[in-house]
């Protein structure tokens, strides 16, 4: 990959997304909503806001965690492909990847679904992707809400909120990462639900009628048709990871991969610390195309998309990272060291083979 140009306007910001834009918006959110915490004393948080999920203290050293997260504009493929019955198994995803993070068991989940229409056969099929995805997810479907409001939403919106159980003392934010640790990447089974408007635009074209002719072209090096590569699901990672847990395996941290790519590393409540991505996985084709037929650069890449690792634990030796490897190959994924944890004044990750570093959520070109 290159970076032939650096644009002070990303693509992902002419495509319609802007993260700073986003970030303004949460400072203003959380100015009123993280003095509430001090509402609810008798059942305290455990865990600062900003991590992938949180954690309410219930009391007896138990722990109920809690998060949510939707499929974004993935739903315009599902429409575009007139194929609905996989969406689920994102939105199911989405939430359990990130309720794992904090070392919970997810237990079940509620959807949501924002609509302009209701349709049997179009609903049917995002239940059928729900239950798949609960059923590798190993929670149940609790409830949900449809809401019809046409004058808000063109087309159907799917969000989750899912619940788990930790015990308290099991939280894990990613507090006693060491320098010295190693930073294990678990493959994605592709784009999974980031960047889905970036990757759109750019593979589909602008419009809606490009976008409903190129939907179902058959892409060479893909070998499948650009919309089956868009809609394959988010993997879902509780297994292996509940296994690694239930095994007693020391876990520094668990980072979900999503919007921000190898920034999300950067939520770890730990510093000082530099992680350091110095063997990155083969990145899938589909990422190389994004690339080239966009231009995008390779700091916007990693940023907006997870090219290929779509979870990372960090682990303190070979013994853990073979552990870890058999496990998931039992789960058909695969791990591997990806690189390592350095002493740093201050918090970044850095991709020394494109001279990338990332603080905060922003990744950029090492000047």
């Amino acid at each position: 990959m290159s970076d032939s140009q650096e644009n002070t306007q990303s693509k992902y910001e002419t495509s319609g997304v802007s993260s700073r834009g986003a970030e303004d918006a949460l400072s203003g959110l959380l100015e009123h909503v993280l003095p509430t915490r001090k509402f609810s004393k008798r059942f305290p948080l455990a865990a600062d806001i900003g991590y992938f999920a949180n954690v309410i203290n219930i009391g007896g050293g138990q722990g109920i965690a809690f998060g949510t997260d939707g499929v974004g504009t993935k739903i315009i493929i599902a429409e575009l492909m007139d194929r609905y019955d996989t969406i689920g198994i994102d939105c199911v995803a989405m939430n359990v990847n990130d309720l794992i993070c904090v070392g919970a068991r997810p237990v079940s989940m509620v959807d949501y679904i924002g609509c302009s229409f209701t349709d049997a056969r179009i609903f049917s099929e995002i239940g059928k992707g729900l239950a798949e995805g609960a059923r590798q997810g190993e929670i149940s479907i609790s409830g949900g809400e449809i809401s019809q409001i046409k004058e808000i939403i063109n087309g159907v919106d799917l969000i989750g909120a899912c619940i788990g159980h930790v015990s308290i003392d099991k939280v894990n934010t990613g507090k006693d990462i060491q320098p010295g640790d190693m930073i294990v990447g678990l493959a994605s089974s592709g784009v999974h639900s980031n960047g889905l408007t970036l990757a759109r635009k750019i593979l589909l074209g602008e419009t809606r009628e490009e976008q409903e002719k190129n939907i179902k072209k058959f892409e060479e090096r893909l070998g499948r048709t650009l919309g089956e590569e868009l809609l394959e699901p988010t993997r879902i990672y509780v297994k292996p990871i509940m296994e690694i847990l239930g095994e007693g395996i020391d876990l520094k941290a668990m980072v979900h991969i999503t919007s921000g790519g190898y920034s999300n590393l950067n939520r770890v409540e730990n510093d000082n610390i530099r992680f350091v991505i110095d063997t990155s996985p083969p990145v899938p084709e589909v990422f190389k195309l994004i690339q080239e037929r966009g231009e995008v650069s390779d700091a916007e890449m990693y940023e907006v998309f997870n090219m290929g690792t779509g979870f990372i634990v960090i682990v303190n030796g070979m013994e853990e990272l073979n552990k870890i490897s058999a496990i998931c190959k039992k789960h058909d994924v695969v791990a591997q060291m990806i690189g390592c944890i350095e002493s740093c004044q201050g918090k970044e990750v850095t991709i020394p083979e494109f001279d990338l570093i990332g603080r905060g959520q922003k990744i950029t070109k090492i000047k």
